[in-house]
């Protein structure tokens, strides 16, 4: 039987200060993510991946660029909106500018089971 899971990394790399804040939305965020089904993952997978190849290809004029903020996309909302709720949180101090924090899948993984 094969075990089917969805990677993932969050970028934290422009906080400047505040580390200790920080490391509590990167656990919030991931154990957030990780409590997922599958299914929800892979479709934030999925939907990353559209919104990065669509944006790819309109630079290139191949196509409209997808704006995942603003074009109303439920399963990427559902990622900005557990972002967002990890530092008002553990960061609310945090300043408008900076101290970004992103999830990005970043692949699938197809592993046996035991």
């Amino acid at each position: 039987m094969k075990r089917i899971t969805v990677t993932f990394e969050i970028d934290h790399a422009d906080w400047t200060s505040g580390h200790d804040d920080m490391y509590k939305c990167v656990d919030h965020l991931e154990t957030w993510f990780m409590g997922l089904s599958l299914k929800s993952q892979l479709s934030i997978y999925y939907a990353q991946r559209c919104a990065f190849d669509m944006a790819e290809r309109a630079r290139f004029k191949f196509g409209e660029a997808f704006d995942p903020w603003n074009d109303d996309c439920p399963v990427l909302e559902q990622v900005f909106k557990a972002q967002d709720r990890a530092i008002k949180r553990f960061a609310p101090w945090k300043p408008d500018t900076g101290f970004n924090m992103e999830l990005f899948t970043t692949g699938v993984e197809l592993e046996d089971e035991a």
